[in-house]
């Protein structure tokens, strides 16, 4: 299931902030405009722990690839780069009756691989109640188990990084999961990587090298630049930088593009870690309980419930015309 994360900047979703949101948010910190004129990274080097959602079956397939091919070359490229305990995010509802899912789960977990849960069929917390939501968290629950064996699967991620368009909504929603022992996976970088996967099946079956070159140069100017934007954006919320947890998605494309991608992470300093080192850092103790329609990274959330404006440098816009109409798209 391929998630089409509205991707939300820290300045255009201040601008969008509704006054009730603001009333409800748990500071009452003033408003306050804060430039990026300098970067300051972490002392010694940034850190990041790599993600994955909608495992085992993200995004479309083409002819002869299986979702097994996909992940078995996934968990390839991260042990080679010496990556290990990443988080696949689970939604179950590919499982029953698709033996090629369940056989790419175990290809997941027996490569050392953790999985969390993403609920069981991918909702938007926007448009049911909390109640139903809790309902499909804990129906993924029983597959967890069985996949999972002893390692910890108590880590939960939002679809679509939905967090509550109401507070009480957000409230709700954290009850239920502190109760059943759960820690929220929140994310700070995001280049919304799955936009790629379904126009390069599109281009694959076309044999389209110029449009698949156009694919990969994209994604990489993309990744670069709201992944360093995004390390911006802490300076404001948090006063500096964070340990970071970036999300991705298990489609072909990804897949395909990950070696580039660790390269780039390499040499923007990053040392790799896993969601449950990196969330050990007290930033990531504090729930910003604000309402957010529509989704946002946890920075976002900071900076909603601190009541801060961040003004971001002019950037590209992620391409999302042309991905959708390359190769005879929409």
């Amino acid at each position: 299931m391929q998630s089409r994360l509205r991707f939300t900047l820290a300045c255009a979703a201040v601008l969008a902030l509704s006054a009730s949101a603001a009333l409800a948010a748990p500071q009452n910190t003033p408003a306050k405009p804060h430039p990026l004129t300098h970067f300051r990274p972490l002392k010694r080097h940034p850190i990041v722990a790599l993600s994955f959602d909608d495992l085992p079956a993200a995004g479309g397939l083409r002819p002869g690839m299986t979702r097994v091919k996909i992940l078995t070359r996934l968990t390839r490229e991260l042990r080679a780069a010496h990556i290990k305990g990443v988080y696949g995010n689970v939604n179950a509802v590919d499982l029953p009756g698709d033996p090629d899912c369940q056989q790419a789960l175990r290809v997941w977990r027996a490569a050392g691989m953790n999985i969390g849960n993403h609920t069981w069929s991918h909702p938007e917390l926007d448009k049911v109640t909390a109640a139903s939501y809790d309902a499909n968290i804990a129906r993924d629950e029983p597959y967890l188990r069985q996949f999972a064996g002893k390692s910890n699967w108590h880590w939960f991620r939002y679809p679509y990084l939905e967090e509550g368009n109401t507070v009480a909504k957000h409230l709700a929603v954290r009850r239920w999961l502190h109760a059943h022992h759960y820690r929220v996976e929140e994310v700070t970088l995001n280049f919304n990587d799955d936009d790629w996967g379904d126009p390069y099946l599109r281009c694959k079956a076309q044999h389209n090298a110029a449009a698949i070159a156009w694919l990969k140069a994209s994604y990489m100017q993309n990744a670069a630049e709201y992944i360093q934007l995004e390390r911006e954006e802490q300076q404001v919320a948090f006063g500096h930088e964070i340990p970071n947890v970036l999300l991705l998605h298990g489609t072909e494309f990804t897949t395909l593009m990950l070696p580039r991608l660790i390269t780039l992470l390499q040499q923007q300093g990053f040392r790799f870690s896993t969601v449950p080192r990196v969330e050990r850092n007290h930033a990531y103790r504090y729930d910003p309980a604000v309402a957010l329609p529509g989704g946002g990274s946890f920075t976002t959330m900071v900076l909603l419930a601190r009541h801060r404006t961040v003004y971001l440098p002019p950037h590209p816009p992620e391409p999302l015309d042309k991905l959708n109409s390359i190769c005879g798209g929409e």
